[in-house]
């Protein structure tokens, strides 16, 4: 996630409902006991606190060093660029990605750079703004659900950086995926009326 105001996304992830969206995630990502995880644009750490409940080995990390002071939310977060991982190769069981993805000019990059720390049978997790999501998508939303203050501003934050971003369908993602090396084994629609796609990829 990227965010020059590192309180921003520590409340995000804390106080709102994005943090029951992360925890079922985390579920549908279904880690393994002993697996090996890394969540690429951690932010304060929620997700690889996750994965580290399912007894996973769990590091988090962030380009921004701001998002991980003055405490994580997990202890083994570093900062490191997506397009460069300090990590070798062949080396985790699943690298996550939750709303970064999707941001970055070079999602091809970033994900081929996912695929080499993956281990035979690895998986690439991504969670996405789906085809759905869109400004006005996400006011008919919140006013039906009477969203206030900053669930609603979040939302709303969200699918403006969608429509100006990348905003994938299931056969985009397919052909992404392949172009990394990747199988897509499966995607789901998730958040409200289908605003996030949910995907997993093997190598």
């Amino acid at each position: 996630m990227l965010s020059d105001d590192s309180s921003y996304f520590l409340e995000l992830q804390t106080q709102t409902g994005w943090g029951r969206t992360l925890a079922s995630f985390a579920e549908w990502c279904a880690p393994h006991p002993g697996w090996r995880t890394l969540d690429v644009g951690c932010g304060p750490g929620l997700l690889p606190a996750l994965f580290a409940r399912s007894h996973c080995q769990s590091i988090g990390i962030d380009l921004d060093l701001k998002m991980l002071n003055p405490s994580p939310l997990h202890p083994l977060v570093a900062v490191a660029d997506i397009y460069s991982l300090p990590f070798s190769s062949q080396s985790f069981d699943l690298v996550s990605a939750s709303n970064l993805l999707f941001l970055l000019p070079e999602p091809l990059t970033a994900l081929r750079e996912m695929k080499r720390l993956l281990r035979q049978k690895g998986q690439v997790v991504l969670l996405n703004p789906s085809e759905y999501l869109n400004i006005q998508s996400a006011k008919a939303f919140a006013d039906q659900r009477g969203l206030q203050g900053l669930a609603r501003d979040t939302l709303l934050n969200w699918a403006a950086r969608a429509e100006s971003n990348h905003r994938w369908t299931e056969t985009e993602l397919l052909e992404l995926l392949a172009s990394a090396g990747l199988r897509l084994v499966e995607t789901e629609l998730k958040v409200g009326p289908g605003f996030a796609r949910f995907t997993r990829g093997i190598n």
